[in-house]
């Protein structure tokens, strides 16, 4: 007869419960040592990846060869780069004359943007309003060979540029450079990812209205450089030249507000007395509207009427409104009046300082005169330079010209919106 043994329940059920304690501590550090690697890392984020994800495509990109960018700054919507320290006299080689720079998105291999045989002119350079949204890295290209571009110092990720407004929408800039940006720790130890301050360009879209910077400052003659001058400007022929001009520009506000830009006319009258140099005066409201076109409308005493812009620049802007100018108004005879600033007797600044002033440090604002330089405080070394045009619409002192501005008023306010908007590729 076979014994009969009595289980011990409390037994099995401890036993079963070490078991289980075992098991799940087996599995957990199966867990930790095999899943630990997808651990997400705590990093800065492009876009919606994830930290992995983001490490994985920085480290993808081809920083073999690599180039130091030691200067930049914008002009209008152009973004350019200098290889040494900026100046009006640095040599072209020192520019981006005749180089091409490629744009990377890392968010979607897919966009690369090419700017070909750029030149030294400073609205003519790297394009900020015809980027998509993207995270972009820059290179230069040299045949075959791209070079990845570095700044000489650290340029946060907090440094914006907005475009112009397009279709309701505004594309923020962030140029961004620093070696630090995608570090993170791992066991309490910083890991380095990048060696240099890389140039990044981040752009997004966001709401027109949720930005207060204008698009277009508009300034009037006469502008108040000197004690003494008068606020409502010459007066001949049966006109009043502050009074004309004040309400063209009125009219070309309204007509580039309907295209959805906003517009800030620099004077509250037409006779107010603002100077033009110094804090509170012309330029500073400018400057501090964030513009990025600067439209002066004036008249000659002198039979010097014409459309100038910046001798540093290629024309694009005076073009596109000198030619509605032309052919649709008769106000100008032929294209000899499209015109770049004539120069100062050093040869290296604009002249004509409704353009030079309005520029920032790409030419030189609030350096050459003891009256420029009362702008030192918002323009002198200021990186964000308008895009200045100066259009001079008729001589004063001729019945003729001025019977033949007075006829066609109306056609000058569409010709110089008209311009403006085949410039900013607004429709």
């Amino acid at each position: 007869m076979k014994k009969k043994y009595k289980i011990k329940w409390k037994n099995v059920i401890l036993a079963a419960l070490c078991l289980i304690l075992f098991l799940y501590l087996i599995i957990s550090l199966l867990i930790s040592l095999f899943s630990g690697s997808n651990k997400d890392v705590d990093i800065y984020k492009i876009a919606d990846f994830s930290g992995n994800k983001t490490l994985q495509i920085i480290n993808s990109e081809d920083r073999s060869n690599s180039i130091e960018v030691k200067d930049y700054g914008f002009y209008g919507e152009s973004l350019d780069l200098y290889f040494s320290n900026y100046s009006l006299s640095m040599p072209k080689n020192d520019t981006l004359n005749g180089k091409t720079v490629v744009l990377k998105d890392l968010i979607d291999d897919k966009n690369i943007i090419t700017f070909e045989n750029l030149t030294n002119e400073i609205d003519n350079q790297i394009k900020l309003g015809e980027l998509k949204d993207g995270f972009y890295s820059i290179y230069l290209q040299n045949g075959e060979v791209l070079s990845r571009l570095f700044y000489s110092s650290v340029l946060s990720y907090d440094n914006v540029f907005y475009t112009v407004r397009r279709d309701g929408q505004i594309k923020k800039i962030e140029l961004i450079a620093d070696k630090s940006l995608f570090d993170y720790q791992k066991k309490k130890e910083t890991v380095n990812v990048l060696d240099n301050n890389y140039l990044y360009l981040k752009v997004s879209t966001v709401a027109a209205d949720q930005s207060s910077q204008y698009d277009i400052a508009i300034s009037t003659a006469p502008a108040l450089v000197y004690e003494g001058v008068s606020l409502t400007g010459v007066e001949d022929n049966g006109i009043v030249e502050s009074e004309q001009l004040y309400q063209l520009a009125l009219d070309i506000k309204a007509q580039l507000e309907s295209k959805g830009l906003k517009v800030l006319l620099i004077k509250d009258t037409h006779d107010q007395d603002i100077a033009f140099y110094g804090n509170g005066g012309v330029l500073n409201k400018a400057y501090s509207s964030k513009a990025k076109l600067f439209i002066h409308l004036d008249m000659d005493e002198y039979g010097d009427k014409a459309v100038l812009y910046s001798s540093k620049s290629s024309s694009k802007l005076a073009s596109a409104i000198f030619n509605g100018l032309l052919n649709d108004c008769n106000i100008y005879e032929n294209d000899q009046y499209l015109l770049a600033s004539s120069l100062t007797e050093d040869g290296n600044n604009d002249a004509q300082f409704e353009i030079r002033e309005a520029g920032g440090k790409l030419l030189a604002a609030a350096t050459y005169s003891e009256n420029s330089q009362n702008n030192k405080s918002f323009a002198y070394d200021n990186r964000y330079g308008m895009n200045a045009v100066d259009v001079i619409l008729t001589n004063i002192n001729e019945a003729d010209d001025v019977a033949n501005f007075l006829n066609n008023k109306d056609k000058i306010v569409t010709s110089i919106v008209s311009g403006i908007c085949s410039y900013l590729n607004i429709k």
